[in-house]
């Protein structure tokens, strides 16, 4: 009996939910035999074989589909987008460009071209592109920029933390030193104790305001000083941590995270601020560990799900890595850069700015 290709359509879509990526690729093959006619079938055989690893089968598939269905504006972008997952961006080119002239309109051609500039390392023209229509909330292709911009922003091993310059003497830097002579002096009776503990808590606050502020190392002197003091306080630990992490001391954060984290293991921010410090510092095994305890705070922890994904990022495991960032974008569905994957693409942006200045210049 001939099974209609809307069921067996349906059928491997409930097997990827499932992670059943072969059956799911069984259920597609089935549905292109039974209608040949219809580019749905094709499509989703080929990027069930690109998601499983499977990138010969799939290039196959996607000649197939072209040849079957030639100057189809859809097939084309999903022919591109596909080979693109399969790591041919040459080949992807012309296919999407051919999609943009024809469909000018079509946003998802348009993205799909930005992140194949961006796959062929030219970002000057990917960021052109992405600023000039900004990304949708399509998980797929969150997924594939995600890996391609953590994985151009692996992070080496730093034995040194970068030399930050002593903090200006700004009214913030005054006060916290202020508060910290007054909160440090020993206590010699039950007022002293009160206006000590007062002390401390104000310094806690002017980190607070500071870091509020962008003003990373008053908010790291106000930091160390209360703890310097002794105030045991989950802020303090975080504090002084984070603002490390936002001055390019990440072995300095982790100083600082570590011990907050061995006091609250459950505690998500505490635990992802630990595990990106860590990645920051290149210990990606480390980090991966910890973001894999994050689970409990829930399947839907949008950072536990791209943290772990920039991790197979840099360890080179690109399969495990798209399908941890599908996870996260399929869970929230943005419609500009979420508050993980806008700084990375701004550092990469960054980075490739500070090659360019480095670079020598040619009489």
């Amino acid at each position: 009996m001939r099974i209609h290709a809307g069921r067996l359509l349906r059928a491997g879509h409930r097997q990827i939910r499932r992670r059943g990526l072969d059956a799911a690729v069984a259920a597609f093959a089935k549905a292109v035999e039974s209608a040949r006619d219809d580019r749905r079938p094709y499509i989703q055989l080929a990027l069930a074989q690109a998601r499983r690893g499977d990138c010969q089968a799939a290039c196959l598939t996607v000649e197939t589909m072209l040849k079957r269905f030639p100057g189809d504006v859809v097939v084309e972008i999903c022919a591109g987008r596909c080979l693109l997952e399969c790591d041919h961006p040459a080949d992807a080119e012309p296919l999407l460009r051919s999609a943009v002239q024809s469909a000018p309109e079509n946003a998802l051609a348009q993205q799909y071209l930005a992140l194949c500039q961006l796959m062929k390392g030219d970002l000057a023209a990917a960021s052109a592109g992405i600023e000039r229509m900004g990304l949708a909330a399509n998980a797929d292709f969150l997924a594939l920029f995600s890996y391609e911009v953590e994985r151009r922003l692996a992070p080496t091993s730093l034995l040194d933390d970068k030399e930050v310059p002593p903090p200006s003497e700004s009214h913030r830097t005054v006060i916290a030193g202020r508060e910290a002579q007054a909160a440090c002096a020993p206590p010699s009776s039950l007022f002293a104790r009160l206006s000590r503990r007062r002390a401390m808590r104000k310094l806690a606050r002017l980190g607070e305001q500071a870091y509020d502020g962008d003003d990373f190392a008053a908010a790291l002197a106000a930091f160390e000083a209360a703890h310097r003091c002794g105030l045991e306080e989950r802020i303090v630990w975080l504090g002084a941590g984070l603002s490390n992490l936002r001055l390019d001391r990440p072995n300095q954060a982790i100083h600082y995270l570590a011990q907050a984290f061995a006091r609250w293991p459950n505690d998500g921010i505490v635990a992802s601020s630990y595990a990106d410090a860590l990645y920051r510092a290149g210990r990606i095994a480390e980090a991966l560990a910890v973001f894999e305890k994050i689970e409990p705070a829930g399947p839907e922890d949008f950072h536990a799900h791209y943290g772990r994904g920039a991790c197979y990022a840099a360890l080179g495991q690109k399969p495990v890595a798209l399908e941890q960032f599908r996870n996260a974008f399929q869970q929230y569905r943005l419609d500009t850069l979420d508050d993980c994957l806008a700084p990375s693409w701004q550092e990469l942006l960054k980075k490739e700015q500070m090659k360019e200045c480095e670079a020598p210049t040619r009489d």
